[in-house]
């Protein structure tokens, strides 16, 4: 609309001849037309039409700029002066019935309502065709001028020859002098000209998209978790200006391979083929170092070359779910808890190895004399496929060697009960551990035998786990969850550091369906060179630890990761544009009176999905004043109405409510029923009813196990209002105002 405003403002005022200053007035005057004019959006009906829901009267339409008589009131002028002033038609004025005109005599605007119009005159266009007939008459003139002086000079009769001689003579040399003159004039237009004329007297430049709306072939960096600093060769490594501290990196790594006997040397076996190795080199910042960098390098095999069957088997294991460690933060909020970290040396390096595999010597690690031999591996090395599987085999054997008790709900959570009625818990992420406990002794001598068995690091009172940002106020009960790092680094990969923020992840007007998807090869083309799915996991991954706010606009951009269109690569930045603004929020657990208990929201958007028009779930569980638990996505069948739609919700709802249930019991945090509120009322009273009447015959079976659960005391459905349902940003997009309620239901607030 912008544009149309300024070229219709353009066109209107070069026509009517008026100067760049009365832009303003012509940009009124073009609204008041578009307002006034058929939309096809609108049924061919004018905007100020539906609006004010009356009639448009266009009969006190003019041309912009055109003639314009007002009257001079009888008591302003004598009987000799004109009745009415000349002037020029330019607004239209809002709110009173009259005209806005420009004086061009005493440069002053004038508002009247007696005015007669010339809509076939343009006066400006006037003023400047006798200006320059008069310029042009006034070069002639000055050209004649030097002719006549010569003959007023002379006698009135026939000139003499001497006298005609004389006259030619100064012709000439003032047609010279004139010649000269002028082409000086030209040359200096010339030089006046030739300057502001930027593209004659410069290059043609080389047009390149902004990063920021595109990719690049020399931007594929982003895509890797590597900096530029980063080695990615040894060469590069022994070549890098910190050849030192990355020589220092790989010595250490070397010696904890030969202290774990990792492997043996062995003349390479006939029949089997050698898998490769290369070194990973990264930079990390210490969390207890003030900033200090840490320089590590890592031997990494290269498991894609293993052939299944032949090097390995089973490759599954598992990890601590993002749920749990939420859960154990609010307990630990709650009941002012010691959490603690240990991060595990070279954790692959634990696991025994069950098949035989062969590696290559390290490059810059060939021992002398024994260059033909190969690696034959004990243990389990970084880059195999069945590596973190020995491991979690490993550790969870020491672990029910020690005493602890392994989570049925979480497998890699373990417990243990002390008879002083201390509860520990220990959690695993790969070679990531978090420690909470009242008793700090206890803590000490869970790390003492952690120590004996594995190379361990101390990393003491936990500030970061897996990304996310850890701070506490143990006074107020409070413990903040955040991730504005990571938040800072994924806005900095794709080039979004200096976008303007928005107030919602996803605004109402986007409308994404499989429609909009490329269907050429050239367009396939361009948008392959776009990171849509690096984008795509990264908005994930920052939902799925700290952002529930997330989950309804990244459930949407994820659905079309095989076939993405320029829409949903907008939309995708528009989500980085509200993490811009909002990178510093976070989840804030805290202390409440009596015991800590699960409960939760459940919502659902009825036919939202525009493709095959499925519904969409969405839930979130609160603990310690903050969500642990939520989702957004897309019901597996079609509901046939609102009630089937918000039914089917609430039975996913309740099937992680069970499992939170057991899971917090394990945690030691005890409770009857969890609670889910739902603001469907038809829906809860489906559950209640256990009459398959022909409103519910049709839905699958396993849908109604909701009403077991609610039979036997697990869960609780209520009623809630709509305006307080935190799950209701889950499912589809709200207003702004709602948002931000939605926000404060769910206590994410700035950390």
């Amino acid at each position: 609309m912008n544009r149309t405003l300024m070229e219709r403002e353009r066109c209107m005022r070069i026509h009517a001849g008026l100067p760049e200053s009365f832009w303003a007035e012509s940009v009124n005057h073009a609204a008041y037309l578009v307002n006034r004019s058929p939309l096809r959006n609108l049924e061919f009906k004018c905007a100020e039409e539906v609006w004010s829901n009356k009639s448009i009267d266009y009969t006190n339409l003019k041309v912009f700029g055109c003639s314009a008589y007002a009257l001079i009131p009888s008591d302003k002028r004598s009987k000799l002066k004109p009745k009415s002033l000349e002037c020029i038609f330019i607004e239209f004025e809002s709110g009173v019935k009259g005209f806005k005109l420009w004086d061009p005599v005493n440069h002053k605007k004038i508002l009247s309502r007696d005015v007669v119009f010339d809509e076939k005159t343009m006066p400006m266009n006037k003023i400047k065709n006798s200006e320059a007939k008069e310029d042009v008459v006034e070069r002639e003139t000055t050209i004649e001028v030097p002719l006549k002086k010569v003959f007023r000079e002379t006698s009135q009769e026939q000139p003499t020859e001497d006298v005609q001689e004389e006259v030619e003579s100064d012709i000439e040399e003032e047609d010279a002098g004139q010649q000269q003159q002028q082409t000086q004039e030209e040359e200096e237009a010339q030089e006046q000209v030739e300057p502001s004329s930027i593209a004659r007297s410069r290059p043609k430049r080389t047009i390149k998209p902004p990063q920021r709306f595109g990719w690049d072939k020399d931007a594929v960096h982003y895509a890797l978790n590597a900096s530029e600093e980063e080695p990615t060769t040894f060469q590069e490594a022994v070549e890098n200006k910190e050849r030192e501290s990355w020589m220092e990196a790989m010595m250490q790594e070397m010696e904890s391979l030969h202290q774990n006997s990792v492997w043996e040397l062995v003349p390479k076996p006939k029949g089997r083929k050698v898998i490769g190795c290369k070194w990973v080199f990264r930079k990390k910042e210490d969390m207890h170092g003030k900033g200090a960098t840490i320089f590590k390098a890592r031997l990494v095999a290269k498991g894609y070359l293993q052939k299944e069957g032949v090097d390995y088997d089973e490759i599954f294991s598992p990890v601590v779910k993002h749920t749990s460690i939420r859960l154990l933060l609010s307990f630990v909020a709650q009941e002012n808890m010691e959490v603690e970290q240990m991060d595990v040396k070279t954790a692959f390096l634990h696991g025994d190895l069950e098949e035989d595999i062969y590696i290559s010597q390290p490059q810059g690690f060939i021992e002398a004399s024994k260059e033909n031999l190969v690696c034959r591996l004990k243990k389990s090395l970084y880059g195999l496929k069945q590596s973190p599987r020995q491991w979690n085999k490993c550790f969870d054997s020491f672990m029910m060697k020690i005493g602890y008790r392994r989570c049925e709900s979480d497998c890699c959570v373990y417990t243990h009960a002390f008879k002083d009625g201390n509860f520990i818990l220990l959690l695993l992420y790969v070679d990531d551990m978090l420690i909470a406990c009242k008793d700090m002794s206890k803590i000490q001598e869970l790390k003492t035998l952690l120590g004996r068995e594995f190379d361990m690091k101390d990393l003491g009172s936990t500030q970061k786990i897996l990304g996310m940002e850890i701070r506490r106020d143990r006074n107020e009960g409070k413990l903040w969850l955040s991730q504005s790092k990571y938040i800072s680094k994924v806005l900095e990969k794709f080039n979004m550091m200096d976008c303007k923020p928005v107030s919602t992840p996803l605004e109402e007007h986007f409308k994404l369906s499989a429609q909009d998807c490329p269907s050429t090869d050239e367009e396939k083309e361009d948008m392959s060179k776009v990171p849509y799915a690096s984008l795509v996991g990264c908005l994930m991954y920052a939902m799925v630890c700290t952002r529930p706010d997330l989950a309804q606009a990244v459930s949407v951009v994820s659905r079309y990761m095989a076939n993405p269109a320029k829409q949903h690569w907008t939309v995708a930045k528009w989500i980085l544009m509200y993490l811009k603004g909002t990178k510093r929020i976070g989840i804030l657990f805290e202390r409440q009176q009596g015991k800590a208990c699960v409960s939760g929201y459940v919502d659902s958007d009825y036919a939202g999905d525009l493709d095959k028009r499925r519904s969409t779930t969405g839930y979130v569980f609160i603990c310690g004043g903050g969500p642990i638990s939520w989702r957004a996505v897309l019901q597996s069948v079609s509901a046939l109405s609102t009630t089937e739609a918000e039914y089917m919700a609430l039975t996913e709802a309740s099937k992680e409510a069970v499992w939170l249930k057991r899971l917090a019991k394990e945690f030691g945090i005890a409770q009857d029923l969890v609670v889910i509120q739902s603001d469907s009322q038809s829906a809860i009273h489906l559950v209640k009813n256990q009459a398959f009447h022909g409103r519910s015959k049709h839905i699958d079976v396993r849908y109604h196990r909701i009403r077991d659960w609610v039979n036997d005391g697990d869960i609780v459905i209520r009623k809630v209002h709509t305006n307080e349902n935190a799950s209701d940003c889950l499912t589809k997009p709200v207003t702004t105002a709602k948002f931000k309620h939605c926000l404060n239901l769910l206590n994410l607030v700035t950390c």
